[in-house]
């Protein structure tokens, strides 16, 4: 049961900050959207993949009632942004989450009913067209910090995609491993290895993390998703931009701390 990603989540204070960062650092950013539950986010899409910036945009629309539901999406990302910024979730690419939860439950994951939404987004063009997901969360108590759920796209696929989001002056085109820094890494690696993501999906001890990428950091978690790889097509298309924000050179990669990223380490590759 090999999964692929489909998006991560960044959670943030401060939404224009972290849109004008980005930027700086030559992504292409779509324009903003909100959600009917409180949450807004904006983009960065990549090949068949993509970065989710989240904010909190309307608190008082994240309703307290849905604490009697297993799961809420809203009160986890507000609740996460209580504790720290940084990496909330990791999505993966579905063709039926209800069948996802299934498999989910038998490898022994605490998985709540399968949640729906949709919303309005924008195209280039600045035409309003509606695209609709269906997400099935495979909770684990040793990553309360650190959801991992898949995401059915309900939408024609161009509804969602479009090349001129997809072209970034970086270089940008993929989302490499997923990188977890966790006190139980032996645990947490078990538990990706039963819901297929191992492949995707790197859990170390604090200690493992500081020695691969020679950054030592406050801002990283004990419990949580560390940060993500970034693949280029070309590194010295970013090396400015990222050297300017704090990033170091190491092994041919350039690692930004997660203390001058939004509480994220990004580790850039070239493919």
């Amino acid at each position: 049961m090999s999964r692929a990603i489909d998006h991560i989540v960044i959670c943030v204070n401060d939404f224009d900050a972290a849109i004008a960062v980005y930027t700086q650092l030559g992504f292409t950013v779509t324009p903003r959207a909100v959600h009917p539950f409180g949450t807004g986010n904006a983009l960065i899409q990549l090949d068949g993949m993509y970065i989710e910036l989240l904010a909190v945009i309307d608190p008082d629309k994240i309703a307290e009632t849905d604490l009697a539901q297993p799961f809420s999406f809203p009160i986890y990302n507000r609740d996460y942004l209580r504790h720290r910024e940084g990496m909330s979730m990791l999505a993966l690419q579905s063709r039926d989450a209800e069948q996802d939860r299934q498999k989910f439950i038998a490898a022994g994951a605490a998985v709540p009913p399968v949640f729906h939404f949709e919303r309005d987004a924008k195209t280039p063009d600045g035409e309003t067209v509606g695209v609709a997901f269906s997400l099935a969360y495979a909770n684990h108590p040793l990553l309360r910090h650190a959801v991992t759920f898949v995401c059915q796209h309900r939408h024609p696929v161009q509804n969602f995609y479009f090349p001129d989001y997809q072209s970034h002056q970086n270089g940008a085109v993929a989302i490499g491993k997923v990188l977890v820094d966790h006190w139980a890494a032996e645990a947490v690696r078990d538990f990706y290895d039963e819901i297929g993501v191992d492949a995707i999906v790197d859990a170390l001890h604090g200690d493992e993390l500081i020695s691969r990428y020679g950054v030592e950091d406050t801002a990283f978690p004990t419990d949580g998703f560390a940060g993500f790889e970034l693949v280029v097509d070309d590194i010295a298309k970013i090396t400015d931009a990222a050297v300017a924000i704090g990033a170091v050179e190491k092994d041919g990669m350039l690692i930004i701390p997660p203390s001058r990223f939004f509480g994220v380490l990004m580790v850039i590759k070239a493919k």
